[in-house]
Formats: C-alpha cells, structure tokens, sequence
C-alpha cells in the first residue's frame, strides 16, 4: 500500500495545494516552505519613486518576453498580464502628472508676467518726470480695474479677465500712454505671450483628459505594482528556480539583478 507521511503532530501529512490549485508533491513542498522561510530573493525597496517603478516594470516585462520557454506557466503568464496593465496605466498616470505640472508653470509665468506690469506702471507713477507719470497713471486707471487679486481667481475666470484686460490696454487711448512709457509694450507683450501658451497647454490638458481612462493616481497605482513584484513575482520565481532550474534559472537571475541594481541607486540616494 502507500506509505503515509506523519507530520509533527503524530497525523499523516497532506500535501498542501500549489497556486494552480492542484496538490503538490511533498518533496515540492518541502522546497516551498523552506525557501519562504529562507526569505528568498531580496525585494525591491519600497522607497523606489513612480518613475522607477514604471522603469523596473518595462523591464521585467521585456526580460520575460525574451524567454519564450516560460510561455506555458500559466501562473507567470497571469502575473505578467497583470503587469503589463498596471504598467501601461502607471504611464499614464506619470503623463497626467507631468501635464498638470506644465499647466502649473504656465499659470505661475502669467502671474509673474502681470505682477511685472503692474511694478512698471508704479515705478512711472512715482517718477518726476510730468509725462510719464500722467500716462502711467492713466494706465493705472485700466489696470485697477482688474488687479493683481485676478492672481487669486481660478484657471477659467484669470483667463477670461487677463484677456478683458489686455483689449483694454490694446485700446487706441490706451496705446497712445502705453507708447510713452519704454519697456511698457514689451511687458504687454510678454503678458500676452504668457496668457496665449497656458491656453495652449490647458487645451492640450483638457484634450488628454478627456479621452485618458480615469484610473488610480500614480502613487496608488506604484503601491499595486511593488505589491505585484515583490509579493507574486519575487516569491514564485525563486521557488520556480528551485522547483525547475534548467528552464528557470537564467530568468530568475537576471530578475534579481534588475531588483539589486535598483535597490543599490536607492541606497546611494537614501544615503545608505
């Protein structure tokens, strides 16, 4: 008959299921547990920033495109589909980031471009010279009708007043003062610039948005990505390089080298 295999409890052993769901011998298993108690394969830091994240992924992906012996692993296969996903979205995500910030410095130059403008009408308001400083304070009459609180408003309504304001300024009494004052129409001009590219990279925002898929921030989706490399990846290709060395060592090497090579730029950086 067959013989039983008595755990430490003094019962007979059952063999444990696999992931596929299937038992596993326990010669297999005994390999297993010793590898999860050894710890294995070292896992990537978890201080790696979004954009490495999204790097070490595109390369763990590419490595195991390259060995198609591994085809036939149904759970490597599921965990790489996974990958691929969460990866394409972390792109994503890192390019809405990028988007939102280019829109920001937009915004902020339109600030300092109508805070330069309102500093040059006051410093002709306060000069002793009678010409000047009557055609800076006419100007000053257009521009206090807008201010500096325009900084305050939202991306919708600071747009809609900057360009009220500059056809003010472009007005034909307007332009007779603004000619007076060297330097003024260059600032008017430089606000305009200014206003004419957030509007550019608003529309390109809005554009982008409208059609991206509305999926978690990079932040959360970095956390699903290490979770999916560390505590899926890491862990079954250890115990596979174990289980099946010819066909899964060179895979599983070059895996932990892309892990080791990126925790040591982490360290540096950590200072550690």
């Amino acid at each position: 008959g067959k013989i039983k295999r008595i755990g430490p409890s003094g019962k007979p052993r059952k063999a444990k299921s696999n992931r596929f769901g299937r038992r596993e011998k326990p010669e297999r298993q005994n390999i297993i547990d010793s590898f999860k108690k050894n710890n294995g394969m070292k896992k990537l830091d978890s201080r790696v920033r979004i954009t490495e994240t999204d790097d070490i992924s595109d390369r763990l992906i590419l490595l195991y495109d390259k060995h198609p012996n591994l085809a036939a692993d149904l759970f490597l296969d599921r965990i790489f589909n996974r990958m691929r996903t969460q990866s394409l979205h972390i792109t994503e995500a890192i390019k809405h980031n990028r988007m939102q910030s280019k829109l920001g410095a937009a915004d902020a130059l339109r600030n300092q471009k109508l805070r330069r403008l309102r500093d040059i009408l006051n410093g002709y308001r306060a000069m002793p010279v009678p010409a000047q400083s009557m055609a800076a304070n006419a100007l000053w009459t257009v521009f206090s009708k807008y201010g500096v609180k325009i900084l305050y408003r939202n991306y919708a309504s600071k747009s809609s007043l900057l360009e009220s304001l500059l056809l003010d300024f472009a007005e034909p009494g307007a332009q007779t003062h603004v000619g007076m004052l060297p330097g003024m129409a260059e600032a008017l001009s430089e606000l305009r610039q200014a206003q004419s590219d957030f509007t550019a990279e608003r529309i390109a925002y809005e554009t982008y948005w409208a059609h991206a898929a509305k999926e978690k921030t990079a932040s959360e989706l970095k956390k699903t990505l290490l979770e999916l490399i560390n505590d899926k990846l890491l862990l079954y290709v250890e115990t596979m390089r174990m289980v099946d060395p010819d066909n899964y060592t060179s895979f599983a090497t070059t895996v932990e080298q892309i892990i080791e090579e990126m925790n040591t730029v982490i360290a540096r950086r950590s200072g550690r």
